[in-house]
Protein backbone atom coordinates (compact mmCIF):
# COMPACT_ATOMS: atom_id res chain seq x y z
CA UNK A 1 0.00 0.00 0.00
CA UNK A 2 1.28 3.10 -0.94
CA UNK A 3 1.54 6.22 0.57
CA UNK A 4 -1.42 8.46 -1.06
CA UNK A 5 -3.58 4.76 -0.59
CA UNK A 6 -2.65 5.53 3.02
CA UNK A 7 -3.37 9.26 3.41
CA UNK A 8 -6.81 8.43 1.16
CA UNK A 9 -7.35 5.64 3.79
CA UNK A 10 -6.94 7.74 6.86
CA UNK A 11 -8.82 10.66 5.90
CA UNK A 12 -12.08 8.20 4.70
CA UNK A 13 -11.60 7.17 8.35
CA UNK A 14 -11.63 10.74 9.99
CA UNK A 15 -14.76 11.70 7.77
CA UNK A 16 -16.61 8.81 8.50
CA UNK A 17 -15.87 9.77 12.50
CA UNK A 18 -16.91 12.97 12.10
CA UNK A 19 -20.17 12.46 10.53
CA UNK A 20 -20.90 9.72 13.13
CA UNK A 21 -19.94 12.07 16.05
CA UNK A 22 -22.49 14.74 14.45
CA UNK A 23 -25.42 12.27 13.78
CA UNK A 24 -25.25 11.21 17.97
CA UNK A 25 -24.19 14.94 18.95
CA UNK A 26 -27.36 16.53 16.67
CA UNK A 27 -29.81 13.26 17.61
CA UNK A 28 -32.71 14.63 19.76
CA UNK A 29 -32.69 12.90 23.03
CA UNK A 30 -35.07 9.69 23.78
CA UNK A 31 -37.94 10.70 26.21
CA UNK A 32 -38.11 9.67 29.58
CA UNK A 33 -40.12 6.94 30.71
CA UNK A 34 -43.04 8.39 32.84
CA UNK A 35 -42.87 7.07 36.55
CA UNK A 36 -45.51 4.22 37.34
CA UNK A 37 -48.11 6.56 39.32
CA UNK A 38 -48.40 8.96 36.50
CA UNK A 39 -49.25 6.29 34.23
CA UNK A 40 -51.70 4.46 36.69
CA UNK A 41 -53.53 7.86 36.82
CA UNK A 42 -53.24 8.70 33.26
CA UNK A 43 -55.41 6.37 30.61
CA UNK A 44 -55.80 6.75 27.07
CA UNK A 45 -59.69 7.43 27.39
CA UNK A 46 -61.02 8.78 29.77
CA UNK A 47 -63.60 6.65 31.57
CA UNK A 48 -67.16 5.77 30.41
CA UNK A 49 -70.42 6.98 32.41
CA UNK A 50 -70.68 3.19 33.01
CA UNK A 51 -67.43 2.53 34.24
CA UNK A 52 -67.60 5.81 36.92
CA UNK A 53 -71.36 4.42 37.57
CA UNK A 54 -69.84 1.26 38.61
CA UNK A 55 -67.24 2.28 40.17
CA UNK A 56 -69.61 4.70 42.47
CA UNK A 57 -71.95 1.08 43.02
CA UNK A 58 -68.89 -0.60 44.02
CA UNK A 59 -68.00 2.28 46.76
CA UNK A 60 -71.72 1.89 47.94
CA UNK A 61 -71.77 -1.66 48.22
CA UNK A 62 -68.92 -1.30 50.25
CA UNK A 63 -70.87 0.91 52.77
CA UNK A 64 -68.46 4.04 51.31
CA UNK A 65 -70.22 7.38 51.27
CA UNK A 66 -70.61 8.40 47.88
CA UNK A 67 -71.32 11.96 46.44
CA UNK A 68 -71.53 12.14 42.90
CA UNK A 69 -70.73 15.06 42.02
CA UNK A 70 -67.90 14.97 44.30
CA UNK A 71 -66.93 11.28 42.62
CA UNK A 72 -67.37 12.74 39.35
CA UNK A 73 -65.06 15.74 39.80
CA UNK A 74 -62.52 13.21 41.75
CA UNK A 75 -62.48 10.84 38.47
CA UNK A 76 -62.01 14.13 36.31
CA UNK A 77 -58.76 15.04 38.19
CA UNK A 78 -57.36 11.36 39.13
CA UNK A 79 -58.56 8.97 37.39
CA UNK A 80 -61.16 6.31 38.44
CA UNK A 81 -58.39 4.20 40.37
CA UNK A 82 -57.48 7.77 42.01
CA UNK A 83 -61.48 8.49 42.67
CA UNK A 84 -61.79 5.18 44.02
CA UNK A 85 -59.17 5.19 46.46
CA UNK A 86 -59.93 9.04 48.20
CA UNK A 87 -63.39 8.03 48.26
CA UNK A 88 -62.67 5.29 50.17
CA UNK A 89 -59.81 6.48 52.57
CA UNK A 90 -62.32 9.48 53.67
CA UNK A 91 -66.13 7.24 53.54
CA UNK A 92 -66.74 10.96 51.87
CA UNK A 93 -65.71 12.82 54.26
CA UNK A 94 -65.00 16.90 52.16
CA UNK A 95 -62.51 17.86 54.90
CA UNK A 96 -60.32 14.46 54.49
CA UNK A 97 -61.03 14.33 50.69
CA UNK A 98 -59.36 18.06 50.90
CA UNK A 99 -56.54 16.86 53.25
CA UNK A 100 -55.94 13.48 50.29
CA UNK A 101 -55.91 16.27 47.35
CA UNK A 102 -53.46 18.58 49.23
CA UNK A 103 -51.01 15.21 50.04
CA UNK A 104 -51.36 13.99 46.57
CA UNK A 105 -50.69 16.96 43.99
CA UNK A 106 -48.69 19.09 46.45
CA UNK A 107 -47.11 22.83 46.41
CA UNK A 108 -47.80 22.48 42.91
CA UNK A 109 -43.66 22.28 42.30
CA UNK A 110 -42.04 19.33 40.74
CA UNK A 111 -41.86 16.14 43.06
CA UNK A 112 -44.02 17.73 45.59
CA UNK A 113 -46.90 15.50 45.36
CA UNK A 114 -47.26 12.26 47.80
CA UNK A 115 -47.61 8.81 46.13
CA UNK A 116 -50.72 6.88 46.56
CA UNK A 117 -48.80 4.23 48.63
CA UNK A 118 -47.23 7.08 50.93
CA UNK A 119 -50.69 8.79 51.39
CA UNK A 120 -52.25 5.20 52.91
CA UNK A 121 -49.58 4.45 55.14
CA UNK A 122 -49.52 8.43 56.38
CA UNK A 123 -53.16 7.47 57.15
CA UNK A 124 -52.67 3.75 57.94
CA UNK A 125 -55.21 2.57 55.61
CA UNK A 126 -55.42 -0.19 52.75
CA UNK A 127 -53.94 1.42 49.62
CA UNK A 128 -55.61 -1.16 47.56
CA UNK A 129 -58.52 -0.69 45.96
CA UNK A 130 -59.10 -4.26 44.62
CA UNK A 131 -61.64 -5.81 47.26
CA UNK A 132 -64.02 -2.91 46.84
CA UNK A 133 -63.76 -2.73 42.98
CA UNK A 134 -63.11 -6.83 42.86
CA UNK A 135 -66.34 -7.62 44.64
CA UNK A 136 -64.14 -8.47 47.42
CA UNK A 137 -63.65 -11.93 46.37
CA UNK A 138 -60.66 -12.51 48.13
CA UNK A 139 -59.23 -15.80 46.12
CA UNK A 140 -56.91 -16.79 48.66
CA UNK A 141 -54.23 -19.36 47.19
CA UNK A 142 -56.97 -22.16 47.35
CA UNK A 143 -59.34 -20.45 44.40
CA UNK A 144 -56.79 -18.69 42.89
CA UNK A 145 -57.44 -18.21 39.10
CA UNK A 146 -55.15 -21.40 37.41
CA UNK A 147 -55.29 -23.14 41.31
CA UNK A 148 -58.55 -25.67 40.09
CA UNK A 149 -58.45 -29.03 39.73
CA UNK A 150 -54.53 -29.00 41.32
CA UNK A 151 -54.06 -31.87 44.22
CA UNK A 152 -53.08 -30.97 47.19
CA UNK A 153 -49.69 -33.38 47.12
CA UNK A 154 -48.70 -30.91 44.04
CA UNK A 155 -45.95 -28.68 44.77
CA UNK A 156 -46.10 -25.23 42.75
CA UNK A 157 -44.09 -26.87 40.35
CA UNK A 158 -46.30 -29.20 39.04
CA UNK A 159 -44.34 -32.31 39.90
Amino acid sequence: MNRTNRIALMAAAVLVLVVSGTVFATRAPSAPSQPAQVTQDEEDAPPTADEIAHAAERLRANRITVDDAVFNELVTAYGVGGAVRIMAWSNGDLDVIADIRRKRDGDGTEGSGMGWGRIAKEMGVNPGIGSIMGNGGGHGRDNAPGQQGRDDDEDASGG
